[in-house]
């Protein structure tokens, strides 16, 4: 006897009347609000085409279409005027190389050259990405023109993933992996790094993620495997990032004692404040099966 299930995703918003699906088949998620907060982007597969497509929805009229028709992708950054979109494909050998694409679609997807794989893309205010790139079997940060020109290491150290870059270009949050014991059990620091290169700040401890909503006047901070919810934290002036610990924190508590009716019960992935906010939740359904053995 066995347990056989399958899961889906689905793309939600929340604002000032409740939670709302935005998705409505297939599996969707990577929700993110335009920097005017009037459209809510997101990639989905609805089993018509292979892999995931970019879709938006106008939160206004309530319209949702494709933005790249035909256009799989495994992560995207919409410019801040929503012209451009840069976005990760696959090749045929299985490699993952960075593309940006007119939303108008008056071109063909342009491919941006490089000997290094890389991924994750962010656009930054100035029109430049940031992104991640694979050297020597190790994640590093970068930042370049959409041509792939002016190509430049934003800082030595090593990382994970990329989480957010802030609306004002200044930051960009990273999970870097721990060194030493911290390494042997998978113990890593999530950093903001200024975009420039010039600083860097350990934030938390520990598997925990942050983002910044499309003012950067909030963070949302969020440890998914201690449930998952996520803590909206005010930005300083100066600085924008939020209040930190004397040392980077291991848990919410450190920052303070949040209200309990501040948490969110969600892994904010993009919000226009904590009111407005988009996730993605994930349905899981099972059954038990028994199978004759031969």
């Amino acid at each position: 006897i066995t347990s056989v299930g399958e899961q889906d995703l689905t793309v939600w918003l929340h604002d000032k009347d409740g939670d709302h699906q935005i998705s409505s088949e297939g599996n969707a998620s990577s929700p993110s609000f335009s920097f005017d907060g009037r459209r809510l982007y997101f990639l989905m597969s609805n089993g018509q085409t292979q892999g995931e497509e970019l879709w938006v929805k106008d939160l206004a009229g309530g319209k949702v279409n494709r933005v790249l028709p035909g256009n799989s992708m495994q992560a995207y950054s919409v410019s801040r005027d929503g012209k451009e979109v840069a976005f990760t494909m696959n090749d045929q050998d299985g490699h993952s190389d960075l593309w940006v694409a007119m939303t108008s679609r008056r071109t063909p997807p342009v491919r941006i050259s490089s000997p290094a794989a890389k991924d994750s893309p962010y656009f930054l205010p100035d029109g430049e990405l940031v992104f991640r790139a694979i050297e020597g079997g190790s994640n590093y940060l970068y930042r370049m023109k959409t041509d792939g020109s002016a190509r430049k290491k934003i800082s030595p150290e090593r990382i994970l993933d990329i989480y957010d870059v802030s609306p004002d270009g200044r930051w960009v949050a990273a999970g870097t992996p721990g060194s030493g014991d911290e390494e042997r059990i998978n113990l890593g620091t999530t950093k903001a790094f200024e975009v420039d290169g010039t600083a860097t700040v350990s934030v938390c401890v520990g598997y925990c993620i942050f983002s910044w909503d499309t003012s950067g006047g909030f963070v949302y901070l969020s440890y998914p495997m201690r449930g998952g919810m996520s803590y909206p934290l005010p930005t300083m002036l100066g600085s924008g990032l939020p209040e930190l610990p004397p040392v980077a924190a291991t848990r919410i508590e450190d920052f303070g004692k949040p209200k309990p009716s501040a948490a969110i019960p969600w892994q904010v992935e993009s919000a226009i404040n904590p009111s407005v906010y988009a996730y993605t939740r994930q349905n899981t359904r099972r059954n038990l099966y028994r199978i004759q053995l031969p």
